[in-house]
């Protein structure tokens, strides 16, 4: 018997038919949002303009050169984000740095705490307010500002990332899912966001190795161009909590690691 190229086609399509009703529909997975807009400069936020000056005086080098001592200091005492925040602000590239949220939470548990508090608020908040049917439900918090000094026991909750930031902004996003039978998943990340810079006051800052220097000191360096400020930037990991109870808002505990 001949078969046409027509004839063989249909055939061919018939037979495999059954094998593609019977292979599973993946489903894409939605993707978690970006943080949220970068938070609005305060005002008196930062020195100035870059450069602005043209010139540094001998002060101003004497000051570059404490500073790159600090770096030696901060390293030696173990304060390593310290340590490179200070040296990334005397290289002078304004380039932005990335820093491990999951450092930061691991090593200051506090601010792992009011983390997971706000994506349980962010996440519950969504699910209470929102109007219509979904499967994939994106949320993003606003930034809230991280408090560095612990007024309690009137000391930073982590001396590193202390002089390394200050106080820096926070925020959360994520996505949750609904499957066919009703389960919810949550996967969402923790952000930070700072500006690294000095303003033009004479408040002194301590560093912790036995000098003090105005913030208007430090950011003049900014605008004679031996150093410059920059943006700090940082994303968590993936957190993700199966199962999720709408009624009781809990989310699994942070995985620092």
């Amino acid at each position: 018997m001949l078969f046409t190229a027509r004839s063989l086609s249909a055939l061919l399509i018939t037979s495999l038919l059954p094998l593609t009703l019977a292979s599973p529909v993946i489903q894409k997975r939605a993707y978690i949002p970006a943080p949220p807009k970068d938070p609005t400069p305060q005002a008196g936020d930062g020195s100035g303009e870059y450069n602005s000056i043209w010139l540094c005086s001998p002060n101003d080098w004497k000051i570059h050169t404490l500073l790159k001592g600090g770096v030696v200091a901060f390293a030696a005492k173990g304060w390593v984000q310290s340590a490179r925040a200070m040296n990334h602000y005397l290289g002078e590239s304004g380039d932005d740095l990335d820093v491990s949220v999951q450092a930061m939470m691991k090593s200051t548990p506090a601010f792992k705490n009011d983390i997971h508090a706000l994506a349980e608020k962010t996440v519950k908040h969504k699910l209470d307010t929102f109007i219509g049917p979904w499967v994939d439900l994106p949320f993003v918090s606003t930034w809230k500002q991280w408090e560095a000094w612990n007024e309690a026991t009137d000391a930073p909750h982590n001396y590193d990332w202390y002089y390394a930031l200050g106080e820096y902004s926070y925020a959360v996003s994520g996505v949750i899912s609904r499957a066919k039978n009703g389960d919810l998943t949550v996967r969402w990340k923790a952000h930070a966001f700072d500006r690294y810079n000095w303003d033009n006051s004479n408040k002194k800052n301590d560093f912790g190795w036995g000098i003090k220097l105005s913030h208007a000191e430090i950011g003049h360096l900014h605008k004679c161009g031996s150093a410059q400020e920059y943006t700090v930037r940082g994303s968590s990991k993936e957190q993700v909590t199966k199962n999720y109870n709408s009624k009781k808002g809990v989310l699994a505990p942070v995985d620092v690691d």
